[in-house]
């Protein structure tokens, strides 16, 4: 047994020195740019397909082929900060974090054009060897990762103490004005940061393909997110914090593999970040004042200087925010319910019905986003609540419709709330990584529960909806899921922006803008963030409930925490806070893939560029911030 500990640990302290080379990635460019680099983890899979490439294609050996990979995503972070970054300086923040997301999509979809979604063999040019210390082993690639791991970071160490260029990005973390009054060009020492960052997901990239010796375009996500993860473990604003993080973060994974199961290292992986959120949301190493993180439990609800919702609502003078009355949610669904008069193709009622659920579920997130000013990274859990709920309540208890629907709403409002009571003494930043965390644990729990949801399998079988107060009516046709959808995302939507204009919605909203004035006026201000999580709930579990309802299989592929920030993305396109940008850019954006199907493969790339284009013509979003 004592072996078996031993050897897992030297597995976990492989890996997860390649979590701490991916951390030390997003802990360079936090520090200097005050930026969530959501593009790393792209940058660490073209850095393994491109030694891929050397190997063979180019024929050329490891080593130079490393090398190679390293020039060619050094190059390619500088290049991103100048082009598609560096532009939105002076934008809301969450712009230039959406603008890593949009890069991040671009980069997947390219990788999978040039060599194939599927995974290939990783050619590794020796022979591995297994050393044996009496039952206990370790295997020349653990050594091997875990040796170049621990040079490169020595070396960027030196390199940040010892030399001149790495003084001034340290001066630059620290005060960037203050660097730039001494005449340091903050602005090339930005793009330094985002060289060293792309360096370093390379050759993480590279690690992890020779320790599993497999290579697929879909890599990047979920390292991406462990190195996120180790940095938040360690102390996001801490070098030797990131890498702590990192050895932590995979020598936990190991254990939990080896003693719970490999299908939970994930999940104890993830409630672990949950945990020290809520316990020391600074990390182990980070800066107990959290500065650049907006506080790491103090009383300010906005975040002071990075908030994306302090920009967006300092800017509601500036940019003229448009939105429906309540009635207006309902005339519109009165006329999309006429659809089906116009054309009977079922593509595209199929299509406007997905883009209606989207609406809906998208709406959910602008309330917690916006109106309380907690940014939501995670909501796809909720979503996946719903439709699981209405699963197991039409299919197994045989509920109608109506109360299917009404019992996924309560089930995923009380999730939703009891998912809001571990980030109530957050702010800022560390709100919406407590969220990502939620979201991620979420989607594994859908993966493992194999009594209740099937795990990978998928939730199958799922009947028409039956409408118990039309004498038990079967709405088995398309036809008549477009209807129902119509009714209820209409309804939903109506009440939402009714209560958002309420004097609660007015309270939401001076949370948001100030919540130690808030609680200083003697307001609820628990109770009201836990009543904006319910309402959230609802509406995401009714638009899950929905989904389930017109797909009739739901799997945990549709609930992964890619959905989440797709979903942020487009409540922020749509303007955070703004109910009915929210529902549109929701309903626009989910048809927009559907008329650039003529595109096939390209359509993601033409997505991501369209994207990009929006954030810089106009970041408060499409129908303004409120």
């Amino acid at each position: 047994m004592l072996e078996l500990f031993a050897s897992q640990v030297v597995n976990g302290l492989a890996i997860g020195q390649v979590y701490a080379l991916i951390a030390l990635g997003f802990t360079l460019v936090f520090g200097v740019s005050n930026l969530i680099n959501f593009a790393q983890g792209a940058l660490f899979m073209l850095g393994a397909f491109i030694a891929f490439s050397g190997v063979t294609v180019l024929h050329l050996p490891l080593p130079a082929a490393a090398v190679l990979s390293v020039v060619v995503v050094s190059l390619l972070g500088m290049l991103l900060e100048r082009v598609a970054l560096r532009p939105l300086e002076n934008a809301p923040y969450i712009a230039p974090v959406l603008s890593t997301l949009a890069i991040s999509l671009i980069i997947d979809q390219l990788a999978e054009i040039i060599w194939s979604p599927e995974g290939q063999a990783f050619p590794v040019p020796f022979e591995e060897a297994t050393y044996f210390f009496g039952a206990a082993y370790v295997t020349s690639t653990d050594l091997l990762i875990f040796g170049f791991g621990a040079v490169t970071t020595v070396a960027l160490t030196l390199f940040l103490s010892r030399s001149w260029l790495g003084r001034t990005l340290r001066a630059t973390a620290q005060d960037r004005d203050a660097a730039a009054q001494l005449g340091v060009r903050t602005g090339n020492v930005k793009g330094m940061a985002f060289a060293l960052a792309g360096l370093l997901g390379a050759l993480s990239g590279i690690l992890v393909a020779l320790y599993f010796k497999s290579v697929f375009p879909q890599m990047g996500l979920p390292y991406g997110l462990k190195g996120f993860a180790a940095a938040l473990l360690g102390g996001l604003t801490s070098m030797p914090g990131a890498v702590l993080g990192g050895l932590l973060l995979g020598v936990v994974e190991t254990l939990a593999s080896a003693y719970v199961g490999e299908g939970y290292r994930d999940l104890v992986a993830f409630t672990l970040v949950l945990v020290f959120l809520v316990f020391r949301p600074q990390g182990l190493l980070g800066n107990r004042r959290l500065d650049a993180l907006g506080g790491a439990g103090g009383a300010a609800g906005a975040m002071p200087s990075t908030s994306v919702l302090t920009s967006a609502s300092s800017q509601r003078g500036a940019v003229r925010t448009l939105d429906l009355p309540p009635w207006g949610f309902l005339a519109v669904g009165a006329v999309l319910a006429l659809l089906p008069a116009v054309t009977q193709s079922a593509y595209v009622l199929q299509a406007v019905a997905y883009a209606m659920i989207f609406a809906l579920l998208v709406a959910s997130v602008t309330l917690v986003s916006g109106a309380l000013g907690m940014l939501s990274i995670g909501h796809a859990a909720f979503y996946g609540v719903g439709a699981y709920a209405v699963g197991l309540l039409a299919r197994n208890a045989g509920w109608p419709a109506e109360a299917a629907i009404a019992g996924a709403a309560l089930v995923t409002a009380a999730v939703a709330v009891a998912s809001a009571l571990p980030l109530l003494k957050l702010s800022g930043h560390t709100v919406a990584l407590g969220t990502l965390a939620v979201g991620q644990i979420g989607y594994l729990v859908f993966m493992t529960w194999l009594e209740v949801t099937r795990g990978p399998m998928g939730f199958i079988n799922i009947p028409a909806p039956r409408l118990a107060v039309l004498g038990g009516l079967n709405l088995s046709s398309l036809v008549q899921k477009f209807w129902l959808i119509a009714a209820v995302a209409a309804l939903a939507l109506a009440l939402a922006q009714r209560l958002l204009d309420s004097g609660i919605g007015r309270v939401w909203r001076g949370i948001r803008e100030d919540r130690l004035a808030a609680h200083a006026a003697g307001l609820p201000v628990r109770r009201y963030i836990l009543l904006g999580f319910a309402l959230s709930g609802v509406l995401a579990g009714t638009a899950g409930g929905l989904f389930a309802y017109v797909q009739s299989v739901v799997s945990p592929e549709s609930f992964t925490v890619g959905v989440s920030i797709l979903l942020l993305t487009i409540a922020v396109l749509g303007g955070l806070g703004n109910l009915t940008g929210a529902a549109l850019a929701g309903f626009a954006l989910t048809l927009l893939p559907e008329l650039l199907r003529p595109f096939a493969e390209w359509r993601m790339i033409v997505y991501g560029v369209a994207l990009l284009i929006m954030l810089r013509l106009r970041p408060h979003g499409l129908l303004g911030a409120r």
